[in-house]
């Protein structure tokens, strides 16, 4: 089977406070749309970029305990979450992923209803463990979850580079090396960090992943201590000094 292409969909941030994220990214030069609400009961907004990429802003009016987004919100508060990729075929992807021993669940419905009554469907199929990303698959068209960019008075235009707080790097590489079809470059040091990574790249997106250098010892480690593996940082193609 030809390896299935992916693309990098949305990163998502989790909030206590719609209004104060989305009032804190528009002062850092960001269009913030309304998004939506979802069936069980979050609400969100979106950061649409021209290169088909978003950020999702993500907050919970209804407790959900069976979702890790929201325990990772009561546990530890705001701030990066996840991260997801869109397939061309999520049952194919499935298959290699499962092929390739990388542990997805089977694929559940989900979906949104705009401000303007849209309702939108998808489905998503996530990782056993959050170092890897989870997929969304859209059933109805794309372009209504994801409508067309707005400018940003920052010029931001898309994902430069996102990066992820994995336990154990070379697992980890490899991991996404068999997700990606992709060979990572080697690993190297990045002393402001106090952490070891390794590099992607999916599209124009540099993926990186990191771990501490030393046990317990800087921003990744203090991340992966309070919220676990998953999305550390982003920054942004096109932005303005």
């Amino acid at each position: 089977m030809t390896q299935q292409k992916l693309r990098i969909d949305h990163a998502v941030i989790v909030t206590d406070d719609l209004d104060r994220t989305i009032a804190e990214w528009r002062a850092r030069g960001f269009t913030v749309e309304p998004g939506g609400t979802h069936p069980r009961g979050s609400i969100n907004a979106l950061i649409l970029f021209v290169d088909g990429a978003y950020i999702e802003i993500i907050a919970f009016p209804v407790p959900q305990p069976d979702f890790f987004w929201w325990r990772v919100l009561q546990s530890d508060g705001p701030g990066p979450i996840d991260l997801a990729l869109l397939p061309e075929d999520l049952d194919k992807v499935l298959v290699q992923a499962n092929a390739a021993g990388l542990g997805y669940e089977p694929p559940q419905n989900g979906g949104r209803k705009r401000p303007d009554g849209e309702t939108l469907i998808w489905r998503t199929a996530r990782p056993e463990q959050t170092d890897l990303p989870f997929f969304c698959f859209d059933e109805t068209k794309r372009e209504l979850r994801v409508p067309r960019a707005p400018r940003h008075p920052n010029g931001a235009t898309g994902f430069s580079g996102i990066s992820i707080a994995v336990d154990d790097l070379a697992a980890s590489t490899k991991r996404w090396e068999a997700l990606t079809g992709s060979k990572a470059s080697g690993i190297g040091t990045l002393p402001g960090l106090d952490a070891v990574a390794s590099h992607l790249d999916i599209g124009p997106t540099r993926l990186t992943l990191l771990t501490p250098e030393q046990p317990g010892v800087g921003a990744v480690a203090e991340r992966l201590k309070r919220r676990g593996q998953g999305l550390f940082g982003l920054s942004f193609a096109g932005v303005t000094p």
